[in-house]
């Protein structure tokens, strides 16, 4: 545990060192926040049903939330370490490799409890009402920090797999697809055939879902649940292949 912690930390400094590497990530889901309420609040009143009497702004919330945790942020630093050399270090060092792997997924939770708090506020700002109150805007950042921590799983193996700086990047692009084919725009039963069957499948869709039931209906343990449920069966599935990856690393 203190070597996760210790590496943990070192994770988090990087993050403070280079904010030129967060703001990005930060920018980029108030953007789509802004843009999307702008060309479709109009089109969605806050008389339409399915958003029960607020504005689009709480619609489209826990998609910017699932933008601003789903980066390949630790993926690029771990495949920088290897193309310095510095990652060879780590692995002749006096520690187990799975430190190595558990305190970059420390420091991502850390980013994303802050990146989400942030966008979850300018949300608020910009008009949306959590209808769970407090608690449900505190179970609201930590569920979206989860799932970033999950999917840095991803990022991670792919770097530790193709120990490639282009391929890690691409971890992230490939969230686009991840994200678009769901109730990102309007819920499921306003889709088409195909789309709501793609989206159905797509376990992103059930994060989103969780999320905007506790910004829009106050709290449903069914979706609740199931949320949580996609984003611990995501985050143990690629956090197994990662430290497998890693225990398996040739230098």
């Amino acid at each position: 545990m203190t070597e996760v912690l210790l590496l943990g930390r070192r994770a988090v400094r990087e993050v403070i060192r280079y904010p030129e590497a967060t703001i990005p990530t930060l920018f980029i889901p108030l953007f789509f926040l802004v843009v999307n309420i702008g060309q479709v609040s109009k089109t969605f009143p806050s008389s339409t049903p399915f958003l029960k009497g607020q504005g689009y702004v709480a619609f489209q919330l826990p998609v910017s939330l699932m933008f601003a945790v789903a980066t390949a942020t630790s993926g690029l630093a771990l495949v920088t370490e290897i193309d310095v050399g510095y990652f060879d270090k780590l692995l002749v060092a006096p520690i187990r490799r799975s430190s190595i792997i558990f305190g970059r997924l420390t420091a991502d939770l850390v980013r994303g409890i802050a990146a989400s708090a942030f966008v979850l506020i300018a949300g608020i700002a910009l008009g949306a009402r959590v209808q769970s109150g407090v608690a449900g805007a505190l179970v609201i950042v930590l569920l979206s920090a989860l799932f970033g921590v999950a999917y840095a799983g991803f990022g991670i193996l792919i770097a530790l797999r193709t120990r490639n700086v282009q391929a890690t990047q691409s971890s992230f692009l490939l969230f686009f697809p991840l994200l678009f084919l769901t109730p990102n725009f309007v819920p499921f039963n306003r889709l088409s055939s195909l789309m709501e069957t793609l989206a159905r499948i797509n376990p992103v869709s059930y994060v989103i879902v969780g999320l905007r039931s506790l910004v829009i209906d106050g709290w449903d343990a069914g979706k609740l649940a199931v949320c949580l449920l996609v984003i611990l069966a995501m985050g143990l599935i690629l956090t197994v292949l990662s430290l497998r990856a890693i225990a398996t690393y040739d230098r």
